[in-house]
Order: structure tokens, then C-alpha cells, then sequence
């Protein structure tokens, strides 16, 4: 990725760089994207969490979706995004500065798991960008608005890093903004 993409996928995630107050930016990875993803994580200097629970076999360990709060001046978050954007590594949080890393990651975990309609549970990783981004313009406000919980926004790639979507609450209802990267 050269600094013509990015440039603009970095003031995507930091509007104001200079004004670190407002939202925290997170990405949850998905291991089973790329087996070195969790050696990478290790490497990297980042605050990760698993978003899996307990004893883990390695390799559920290294295909697990990884929390890993974000910032704009470390040299791992821009290796991060030049490795994984366009490779549907995950997704992108913006939540307040004020909500710890804890809390973030306990809301996320509700997720992991859905009931079907016939009570079948399943595994549901809204973590990969084609999920989620097929997943959320099917929802109603009431929805996503517990979906996103005490987050402010979701960033998601498509089309293979050609494009983003973003997700928020505006006057209650959901709203989509899409960009070309």
C-alpha cells in the first residue's frame, strides 16, 4: 500500500490527529484470515485482546478474533493497515475515549454467537468485513442500535479495500456513508 491510499485510510480513521480526545480507534482481527496474523500481533507493540474465552488449543488460539485498540502515531498501526486493508482482516471501531478496553471487548463478545430461528446456535463472524457488510444494511435502527451498543461507529472495507462503508446512529437510525478508498 503506497501513501496515496494510505493517507486517506489514516484521516478515515484520525479526522483530527492532532485532537486525540475523541473517539479510539480499535480493529478486531480475524486470525483465520491470515495464520501469521497472531504472530504479527505479538510483534507489534499493540493492546490485544482475544475476544475468545479460556483455554484455547493453538490453533483455535491463532484463528481467533483478536480486539486491538489502535493509534495513529505507532508504526504497527500503519503496518497493520498496509498489510491487512484489502485482505478483509477485520473491522474497524470507533468508540468514546473514556470506555476501557475491557468493556469494549465484553460487548463484543455477545455477538460471537446467534440462535437461529430454530434455536440452532452458530458462530457469527461479524468480524469479517464480507459479513458485516452484508449484515448490517439488513438491519432495523433497533438493531443496530444493540449491535453497536456503546460504540460511536463501525468502518468496514468491501470490494477488496476499493471501498468503505461506515455505520452509525444518526437521530436514532442507521446510516451508511460510502466511500472510495
Amino acid at each position: 500500500m503506497n501513501s496515496t491510499v494510505l493517507d486517506p485510510l489514516m484521516t478515515l480513521l484520525w479526522p483530527n490527529a492532532d485532537d486525540l480526545s475523541g473517539d479510539a480507534v480499535y480493529c478486531v482481527l480475524d486470525g483465520a484470515r491470515d495464520p501469521e496474523i497472531l504472530k504479527w500481533l505479538r510483534l507489534s507493540g499493540l493492546k490485544f485482546s482475544c475476544l475468545y474465552s479460556g483455554q484455547l488449543t493453538a490453533s483455535l488460539e491463532a484463528a481467533a478474533p483478536y480486539l486491538v485498540q489502535l493509534t495513529p502515531t505507532s508504526p504497527s498501526t500503519q503496518a497493520l493497515l498496509e498489510r491487512g486493508w484489502g485482505r478483509a482482516w477485520g473491522i474497524f471501531i470507533f468508540a468514546p475515549a473514556a470506555l476501557p478496553m475491557p468493556a469494549i471487548r465484553l460487548h463484543l463478545k455477545k455477538f460471537l454467537r446467534v440462535r437461529t430461528e430454530d434455536k440452532k446456535l452458530l458462530m457469527f463472524r461479524y468480524y469479517d468485513p464480507r459479513v458485516l457488510s452484508i449484515f448490517l444494511p439488513t438491519c432495523t435502527d433497533e438493531e443496530f442500535s444493540k449491535f453497536l451498543g456503546p460504540l460511536n461507529r463501525l468502518l468496514v472495507e468491501s470490494d477488496e479495500g476499493a471501498r468503505w462503508n461506515l455505520f452509525d446512529l444518526e437521530d436514532q437510525r442507521l446510516r451508511i456513508v460510502s466511500g472510495v478508498q
